[in-house]
């Protein structure tokens, strides 16, 4: 019971989690209408919520059976509205971008129409990734908004924490021609604890702590060998906001260069460069990213 709930029955999206309160996860949505109708007639077996209050006080009651009329046609869902909920809920609970042989339907115009409609008032859109797979992620301007509200941000040390990782995994292969493309995952490139904590203004265990809510959030993913690499929510970002995120890296990586200058220029920022060029010391000037 207690690795459904805290793992299976979450990972599969059918539940959510928060703290002690469960809720239904967003897969349910996809549930057939006639599952629901199943899950109804069988309601009246669970045991009622006043039995918990007061365990063996009373007999326990129980709800009448859901009885389905009998002169009431059963509705039946247009498999075009079935199947379009089936791919929002797929790939909005889906850990990593879903392979685009796994939702073949999103190659017809008409269902892809109809999945961007659906994810739009939710602030949400469809994004295909460099291999040409699957994902959702936030519209751009809903990602302004909630970072001006400061919700779902990373606390400052979980993001000098994922600046190192990248910088490792990422910026230093790619300037050393080990990696080509401009995706944030897709290589193998990964970098050790040790390695990390070599960055003397974060201490071992702060960043232990961080890379553990890192991975959490899917920023960070972690290797069987205790080996760190960029996470598949990086690739739930738009475009407009991975070329951000590479400008962050250059200000963070060479904050006293050209590149970093005419940056700090075109997002209208006045700060003066760390001495020591350090990644704590430059991170006031990326908290956007």
């Amino acid at each position: 019971m207690e690795r459904a709930v805290d793992r299976v029955l979450p990972e599969a999206g059918l539940l959510a989690v928060d703290g002690d309160e469960l809720r239904l996860g967003t897969a349910v949505a996809a549930l057939p209408a006639v599952v629901v109708e199943g899950l109804r007639r069988g309601h009246h077996l669970l045991p009622a919520l006043a039995a918990d209050a007061q365990a063996g006080d009373e007999p326990t009651s129980v709800a009448p059976p859901y009885e389905v009329p009998t002169d009431v046609e059963p509705a039946h869902e247009a498999p075009d509205g079935y199947v379009m909920r089936s791919v929002v809920a797929t790939l909005e609970t889906a850990r990593r971008p879903v392979p685009r042989g796994g939702l073949p339907m999103l190659g017809d115009p008409a269902m892809r129409s109809m999945v961007e409609q659906a994810l739009l008032p939710c602030g949400r859109q469809l994004l295909r990734t460099a291999d040409g797979n699957w994902v959702t992620g936030f519209c751009d301007p809903v990602v302004e908004a909630l970072v001006d509200e400061g919700v779902g941000t990373l606390a400052a040390e979980d993001r000098a924490v994922l600046a190192l990782v990248l910088l490792h995994t990422v910026a230093i292969p790619r300037a050393q021609g080990r990696h080509r493309h401009s995706r944030w995952t897709g290589e193998a490139h990964t970098v050790t604890l040790a390695a990390l904590a070599s960055n003397r203004k974060i201490s071992k265990t702060s960043m232990r702590a961080a890379l553990r809510r890192l991975r959490a959030a899917g920023m960070v993913a972690e290797t069987t060998t205790g080996r760190y690499l960029p996470g598949p929510a990086l690739d739930r970002m738009s475009e407009g906001r991975s070329n951000l995120l590479w400008e962050d890296l250059i200000l963070v990586g060479r904050p006293e260069g050209q590149l970093a200058a005419a940056i700090r220029r075109r997002r209208g920022l006045v700060v003066a460069v760390p001495s020591d060029g350090g990644v704590a010391g430059s991170l006031a000037e990326t908290d956007r990213g």
